[in-house]
């Protein structure tokens, strides 16, 4: 005769355990009466409300995810910058700032697409992180996602500008005023701040939203 374990006086996370190994076609009553006592509100509620705890931390982790899949996404565009390079007979090099910051550009016009319309870049698809809408935890549209993504896109274009401008001006004069040398400090005095202030909220707070989730009303979850 077959052991008939005890159910009863198993703990929650044992019989989820149970639930996700046993047998349903050989032991069906025995998945029956783990199932039963799973949504039982009255059986193990401490252990229930402790799980689900557990399940949202582990759903709003994402600091490791997203940064890999940062990682992953620039790769992927670095790839891109070097092909386009070769097509459009540029030279490349990882030192040439303009061509850089136009990269930039770039990528915050694919990271708006990508989010709109699927909620995830390559990288984020890759490490099975996803945007949604914070209060609904549904699919956002593009117009949310440039709200997301605005700053990262203004501070692009800015850069692209700021190169420009630096760059005419030596062409011109063969220096640059005083006026663009403190535009060029105050510029990356900004674009320092505002990488900061993306680390440093998304490390103190529970859902681990960056600066740019709360602009954008969005909140990054594991899939």
């Amino acid at each position: 005769m077959d052991y008939e374990p005890n159910f009863s006086e198993y703990s929650y996370n044992d019989l989820l355990d149970a639930e996700k190994h046993i047998n349903k076609d050989m032991y069906p009553q025995r998945y029956e009466t783990v199932v039963k006592l799973l949504n039982d509100p009255n059986h193990l509620p401490e252990g229930k409300i402790e799980s689900s705890k557990e399940i949202e931390v582990d759903k709003y982790s994402t600091f490791w995810p997203r940064f890999w899949a940062a990682t992953i996404d620039g790769i992927v565009f670095a790839i891109i910058l070097y092909v386009e390079c070769l097509v459009f007979g540029v030279e490349y090099s990882a030192e040439d700032q303009f061509l850089q910051a136009l990269n930039g550009v770039q990528f915050a016009i694919y990271a708006i697409f990508m989010h709109g319309c699927f909620g995830q870049t390559l990288g984020k698809m890759f490490m099975d992180v996803k945007v949604l809408n914070h209060d609904t935890e549904t699919e956002i549209n593009v117009k949310q996602a440039l709200r997301r993504e605005s700053v990262n896109l203004a501070l692009n274009i800015s850069w692209v500008l700021i190169i420009l401008v630096v760059a005419i001006s030596l062409e011109l004069s063969g220096a640059i005023s005083e006026g663009v040398a403190y535009g060029v400090i105050g510029f990356g005095i900004l674009a320092t701040v505002w990488g900061l202030s993306e680390f440093i909220t998304m490390l103190f707070n529970d859902k681990r939203r960056a600066l740019h989730d709360y602009i954008g009303g969005t909140v990054v979850v594991r899939t």
